[in-house]
C-alpha cells in the first residue's frame, strides 16, 4: 500500500536526485535538473525536435524524396505535436509530411480541433492542414458523385466566438486560426495528405511511409503518382542520432526514470507483490512529471517465483518511463536483507562487465563489440556464461529506436556508435531456481566516450 507520507518522501528525494557514495566524478548528471514545477523544459521554447541534417542525409542515401508519418511518435518528431486524437487512441490521429528538398514545406495534418493548439505560441510547428468530414457522403455512397478522385465539399466546423467583446491575444489567435484553417478544411485525411504532397512537390515522389494504411487511404480516393516504400526503419535511422533539442529532453527522461526507480527500490519490503511495487513506480514517475512505460520486478517477465519479494533472493528491477515522450531505461539488482555470498559475487562480476562496456563506448564501436566485451568480462570475473544476456539498444521516442533490416529478413543490423546516439546496454543474468540480476544505465555517446544521463551507482541495491 502506498502511503501519502511515502509519496511525499519520494518526491523530495526525486527533486534532489540521488547520490551514491564513492560514485566516480564522471557519473554526475550533465546539465541542470531543477525541482519539477521550476524547471524550464527544453523543447517547449519553440525548437523543432527533428534532426534535419540527418534526415536529409538518410533520405538522400536511400533515394527518397520525402516521408509521411502516421505513427504518433513520428508525427510528434516531425511536427512538435501529438495530435489531439492520439490520446483517444484514434486509428488516424494525425499525419506529418517531410520533404527532402529543404526549400519545400513540411506539414502537420490533423483534425479541425488542432487549429487552436498550433497557434498557442508555445513551440515551433510546421504549416497545418486540417480535415473534417464530407458534406456529400450519402451521394457518394449512391454513386451520384462524378469521380472518386475529385475532392467533395468539406464540412467546416468552428467554435462560436462571442461578438462584441474584447478577446485576449490568445483568443484572437484561436479565432483567426479557425478562419484560416477550418474554413478551408479538407474532406477527410486522404484529401489533406494529397494537398500536402502537391504543395511540397511530392505528388510524384518516392516516399517512405511508416504505416501502409497511408497508401490504402490514398488508393480509396484514386490518387496515383507517388511511389510508397515501407519506412518504419527509415524513421528510426533518422531518430537514432539525437538533435540538440532532443538531448536535454533525454537528460531529464533518464534522470527522472532513475530517480523514480531508486525511490521505488528503497520502498520495497518483504512480502510486497509485483503489483504493489509497480504502482509505487507509477507514483514516483508522476511526481517527477514522467509516465511509466514498462516495469519489471522479479525474474524478468515471469515476475517473482514466490509471488512476492522474499529476503535473501536476488531479483531484478528493469524500469522504463518517458518524459515529453522521450524514454529513460534503468535497471539494478535488488536483495532484501543481507545478500548471500553468491549474490554478492555475481553482482561484482556484473559490475566488471558494465565497467568494461563503459570503457569501450565511443564513436565507431559496433554493438557486437559491446556484446562481446560485456560477456567476456563477466565470464572472466566468474559469471556462468549460460545465464548472461548482453544487449545494446538505442532509446528516444521508443524504448528501442534501432532500425531493422528494411527487407525484414536476415540477422539484425550491427549498428555502429555515433556521437549523440543515446543508448543503454542491458546486462541481465537470469537463472530459474536462483533468481536474477541486472544493470542498465542511459548513456549519450560523445566524441570520445559517453555522458551518463543518470547517476552511475553499484549494480546491487540492498534494502
Amino acid at each position: 500500500m502506498v502511503e501519502r507520507r511515502d509519496v511525499l518522501k519520494g518526491a523530495a528525494m526525486g527533486a534532489a536526485g540521488f547520490a551514491v557514495s564513492g560514485a566516480p566524478a564522471h557519473a554526475k548528471l550533465a546539465g541542470t535538473i531543477e525541482i519539477p514545477g521550476q524547471v524550464k523544459y527544453p523543447g517547449v521554447d519553440g525548437k523543432m525536435l527533428v534532426n534535419r541534417p540527418r534526415a536529409y542525409a538518410i533520405l538522400e542515401q536511400h533515394k527518397l524524396d520525402g516521408l509521411i508519418a502516421l505513427n504518433p511518435m513520428n508525427v510528434y518528431y516531425l511536427t512538435n505535436t501529438l495530435p489531439t486524437m492520439t490520446k483517444f487512441r484514434s486509428d488516424y490521429s494525425g499525419f506529418a509530411t517531410f520533404a527532402r528538398d529543404p526549400t519545400q514545406p513540411s506539414f502537420l495534418i490533423a483534425s479541425s480541433a488542432q487549429a487552436w493548439d498550433v497557434v498557442n505560441g508555445d513551440r515551433e510547428v510546421p504549416e497545418l492542414i486540417t480535415y473534417g468530414g464530407s458534406t456529400s457522403w450519402d451521394a457518394r455512397a449512391q454513386g451520384a458523385v462524378q469521380q472518386m478522385n475529385v475532392e467533395p465539399k468539406a464540412i467546416s466546423s468552428s467554435y462560436t466566438v462571442r461578438p462584441g467583446v474584447p478577446l485576449t491575444p490568445r483568443e484572437q489567435r484561436w479565432a483567426n486560426a479557425q478562419k484560416k484553417y477550418n474554413a478551408n478544411a479538407a474532406a477527410g485525411p486522404a484529401w489533406a495528405i494529397v494537398r500536402a504532397l502537391k504543395q511540397s512537390g511530392l505528388a510524384k515522389g518516392r516516399i517512405a511511409i511508416d504505416d501502409m494504411r497511408i497508401k490504402y487511404l490514398l488508393d480509396q480516393i484514386g490518387f496515383e503518382g507517388p511511389t510508397f516504400v515501407p519506412g518504419e526503419s527509415i524513421f528510426r535511422m533518422i531518430r537514432m542520432v539525437k538533435s540538440e533539442t532532443e538531448i536535454p529532453l533525454m537528460r531529464i527522461a533518464g534522470h527522472n526514470n532513475a530517480v523514480a526507480t531508486m525511490n521505488t527500490i528503497k520502498s520495497i519490503e518483504k512480502g510486497m507483490t509485483f503489483a504493489e511495487i509497480e504502482r509505487r513506480f507509477r507514483v514516483e514517475c508522476a511526481v517527477l512529471g514522467s509516465e511509466m512505460t514498462s516495469f519489471l520486478a522479479g525474474v524478468t517477465i515471469g515476475l517473482f517465483p514466490d509471488g512476492e519479494a522474499v529476503p535473501g533472493k536476488a531479483f531484478l528491477i528493469d524500469a522504463v518511463s518517458h518524459f515529453k515522450e522521450y524514454h529513460g531505461d534503468f535497471s539494478r539488482t535488488v536483495c532484501i536483507g543481507e545478500p548471500p555470498k553468491d549474490v554478492i559475487a555475481r553482482a561484482k562480476a556484473n559490475k566488471v562487465g558494465r565497467d568494461a562496456v563503459f570503457e569501450a563506448i565511443k564513436p565507431g564501436v559496433k554493438f557486437s563489440d559491446l556484446h562481446r566485451i560485456g560477456k567476456e568480462a563477466q565470464v572472466k570475473a566468474g559469471m556462468p556464461p549460460e545465464i548472461l544476456i548482453v544487449n545494446a539498444h538505442t532509446l528516444g521516442l521508443e524504448h528501442g529506436d534501432n532500425p531493422m533490416r528494411m527487407e525484414m529478413n536476415g540477422p539484425p543490423i550491427d549498428h555502429v556508435l555515433e556521437e549523440n546516439m543515446v543508448l543503454t546496454v542491458d546486462l541481465p543474468y537470469i537463472e530459474v531456481g536462483w533468481g536474477a540480476g541486472h544493470n542498465e544505465d542511459l548513456l549519450r555517446v560523445t566524441k570520445t566516450g559517453f555522458e551518463p544521463m543518470n547517476t552511475i551507482s553499484d549494480p546491487l541495491e540492498v534494502v
